[in-house]
């Protein structure tokens, strides 16, 4: 009994000064944290969406309160955030332009032809690989929602077989580009203006784009005679719109046959 009492008291000995080591190492060895990280945090989105490219909304701010980085790197909370971060750090603001997801695919289920029927994961990835699903188009938009899967945002919603980007919602963050496997999805500046902007993303030629989807662009280069001021050309028998040169007269869209010029609010 002696024996188990002697071990008890022994073992209780070592784990109370180890504490007491721990305690010590703690105290001598532990990083104070500016108090700044958290108000920072407190401004961020939260959603630890990647878009400024570390893993976290924490390890953002902690680079920016350590001035290794701008207070504009997240894209994601657009410029009320950045004016709050500059205040808590006391520096100048950085204006940035909100930019919106554009999908350059305009075709809803009903307007592309199918090639087959695809049984497999419903994921656009897998879908691409699998020689395109059942879309005949090796252009166009899967419609699985990959993008939407990867929005942290909510700001899509597939209809119809084609991703609904949200203006209200979407951030600009970029998740959605990455996740599209063809590329469809870019980053656009949203600057209040209206513009013409082709749907379709296929450089196939005008008669097998026309069979394999309704809203495809044919090369029929009407918009490259109708547009006053030379802002459209025909690049891979695509049509191709200088926003540079663009005065939004809209006559392209009004005259392209199979709609795949259409209004945009980026």
């Amino acid at each position: 009994m002696n024996i188990i009492l002697i071990s008890i008291l022994s073992v209780g000995g070592l784990a109370a000064i180890f504490a007491v080591f721990l305690s010590i190492a703690h105290q001598k060895l532990k990083v104070e944290e500016d108090p700044r990280v958290e108000q920072v945090i407190g401004e961020l989105p939260g959603v630890n969406c990647g878009a400024c490219g570390f893993a976290s909304c924490r390890a953002m701010a902690e680079e920016v309160v350590g001035g290794n980085i701008s207070v504009g790197t997240c894209s994601a909370g657009g410029n009320d955030t950045v004016q709050k971060i500059a205040e808590i750090l006391g520096v100048e603001s950085e204006v940035s332009e909100k930019e919106l997801a554009f999908l350059q695919c305009g075709a809803v289920s009903g307007e592309r032809k199918k090639k087959a029927s695809y049984v497999g994961i419903e994921s656009c990835q897998a879908a691409d690989i699998a020689m395109g699903g059942e879309l005949a188009c090796d252009y166009g938009c899967l419609g699985y929602g990959d993008c939407q899967t990867a929005c942290p945002f909510d700001a899509i919603l597939i209809k119809e077989g084609l991703p609904q980007i949200d203006v209200a919602r979407c951030t600009g963050c970029g998740n959605c580009v990455e996740a599209c496997p063809r590329d469809l999805i870019s980053l656009q500046v949203l600057d209040g203006e209206v513009h013409y902007r082709v749907v379709c993303s296929s450089s196939d030629k005008g008669k097998k784009a026309r069979l394999t989807c309704e809203r495809a662009c044919i090369a029929c280069n009407i918009c490259v005679k109708v547009c006053p001021f030379d802002a459209c050309e025909m690049k891979d028998n695509l049509a191709v719109i200088d926003q540079r040169n663009c005065q939004r007269c809209g006559v392209c869209a009004q005259r392209c046959p199979t709609q795949a010029i259409r209004e945009t609010e980026s």
